[in-house]
Order: C-alpha cells, then sequence, then structure tokens
C-alpha cells in the first residue's frame, strides 16, 4: 500500500485513466500531476506497463494507450460479447422507432453507454457517445439497470450515489427517484421526460438475465413533442428479450464467468 493508503492496482488504474481521458500523449511526469502520484511512482508505474504492452511510449516519450490494451478489451468476455449479440436488434429497432438506440450498463454509480445507433434522419436528436458515463439516478437508462440490480446494490446506490440536475425537469429528490426506481421495477419501464436535455425524452428497458437482474439496458431518445412512450415500449420490451436470448447463447461457460468474477473479487479486496 501506498502512504496514501492506494494499492498498486488502484494506482495503476489512476495512471490508464490519465492517459485515456486526455485527447494527446502525457509524459510520465504529467501523469504524475495529474493523478497526484508521486513522481517517481509514477514513472515505475509508467514503465512497466509499457515494457507489458499496455502503454506505448512514442519517440518524444510521450505516453499512450497500448496495442496490447486494446487487444485484452476486444477479446474480453463481457462488454464485447453484449454489443455483438445486440447490435443486430439494435439496427432493427432503429428501423422501426427511427430514434437514436443506445446499449447501456451499470458501472458502480454510473451508467456507461456501450454503443449508440444515432437516428438516420436529418435533425434527429442528439445523444451521448459510446463510453461516455453518467450519473445512473439521472438517466433513463440508470434508472432501469439500478431497479433491476441485486438488493444490495440497488440499495445502496439509492442511498449514497449522487444525483444530478441537468435541466429544470430532472428529478433530483432522493425519495422521488426511488419511488421511481421502485415503480420502474414494477411495470418493467421509465419513461424520462426532459431529464438529460429540454428536448428529448429517454425511454428505457432492462435486458434481463435468467435471475431477472438486468445485463444491459436498452433505451431510446425520442424528441420531447413527440410524446411516443406508449408506441414504442413493445418494440423495446420485443427487442430487450431478443438481446437476452442472443446473449446468453453466446456468452461463456457460467464457471468462467464466475471464476473472472471471483478473480474481479479478490482484486477489489487489495
Amino acid at each position: 500500500m501506498s502512504p496514501r493508503g492506494e494499492s498498486m492496482i488502484e494506482r495503476v488504474v489512476r495512471v490508464l485513466e490519465a492517459v485515456k481521458d486526455t485527447g494527446s500523449a502525457r509524459t510520465a511526469s504529467e501523469i504524475a500531476r495529474c493523478t497526484g502520484i508521486p513522481v517517481p511512482s509514477a514513472h515505475r508505474i509508467v514503465a512497466e506497463l509499457t515494457r507489458l504492452g499496455i502503454l506505448d511510449r512514442d519517440a518524444d516519450r510521450r505516453i499512450r494507450i497500448g496495442v496490447r490494451l486494446w487487444e485484452i478489451a476486444a477479446r474480453s468476455a463481457g462488454l464485447p460479447t453484449l454489443r455483438e449479440s445486440a447490435l443486430p436488434y439494435l439496427e432493427d429497432l432503429r428501423a422501426v422507432v427511427q430514434a437514436p438506440t443506445l446499449l447501456s450498463v451499470l458501472d458502480h454509480n454510473d451508467v456507461l453507454n456501450v454503443d449508440t445507433l444515432s437516428a438516420r434522419q436529418a435533425g434527429a436528436t442528439n445523444v451521448t457517445q459510446p463510453g461516455v458515463r453518467l450519473p445512473a439516478l439521472s438517466s433513463s437508462p440508470g434508472i432501469v439497470l439500478v431497479a433491476f440490480a441485486p438488493p444490495g446494490v440497488r440499495d445502496e446506490i439509492l442511498s449514497s450515489a449522487k444525483i444530478v440536475r441537468f435541466t429544470e425537469h430532472s428529478v433530483v429528490d432522493r425519495a422521488e427517484v426511488a419511488r421511481i426506481v421502485h415503480e420502474a421495477r414494477r411495470v418493467g419501464h421509465v419513461v424520462a421526460r426532459r431529464w438529460i436535455s429540454l428536448d428529448s425524452t429517454g425511454i428505457a428497458v432492462p435486458i434481463l438475465a435468467d435471475d431477472r437482474t438486468a445485463l444491459a439496458a436498452l433505451s431510446v431518445t425520442v424528441p420531447f413533442a413527440a410524446d411516443a412512450a406508449a408506441e414504442l415500449l413493445p418494440a423495446l420490451h420485443t427487442t430487450a428479450r431478443g438481446i437476452s436470448r442472443a446473449y446468453r447463447l453466446h456468452s461463456p461457460d457460467p464457471r468462467i464467468a464466475l471464476l473472472l468474477r471471483q478473480i474481479r473479487r479478490a482484486i477489489e479486496l487489495g
């Protein structure tokens, strides 16, 4: 552990985040400054990650994400498989609803946008791009992901996760947000009118695993004036069921998935 109580894994993650979050490459010293990691430690971490191919150093000694990290991400058994399983269904749904279509997952207290298919017609509502995070309790996909999370996860997020006001219509009262989450679990969807932007409505449903917890959220973003929730929900639910079946068909051996979860848990516990 470092003097600040951080594990080495936590420091490595902070270094990777610092490299990922910039639009251009950084030196090891710049990484040290922006992460608060002592310069000698940051240089050692960068040197080791570069040796392993996780990071790459160019001729000017500036650091970028390395090829090996992209390879690991591309071959992981989680999100890529979910994206691959979902993509044909997302394309069919977009063709039917003529609206931006999103696939999202829960990551701690955030909702992470895994994939977005933008609407083809001119003037379509803007949506977040893949890789963008939003507070889980402040977006339609986040609400259904929390609603269909395991009870302990749901209670923890409802009690402590950040709630952000994006517009004057955003729901920020914690008790009201909790009511909306429980209602979403009861009815199987959520409609968030003008929460993120004044001209749009988010409509989301869960993509469920066998145990009825959410693998992901499927959502569409429509113009606020359209008020099309009732007519779009059947297509959303049908698509979510199709993605769930396709994902389970192609998902890895459950024993391998269990082992991966155990390894991740061990890392988190330090």
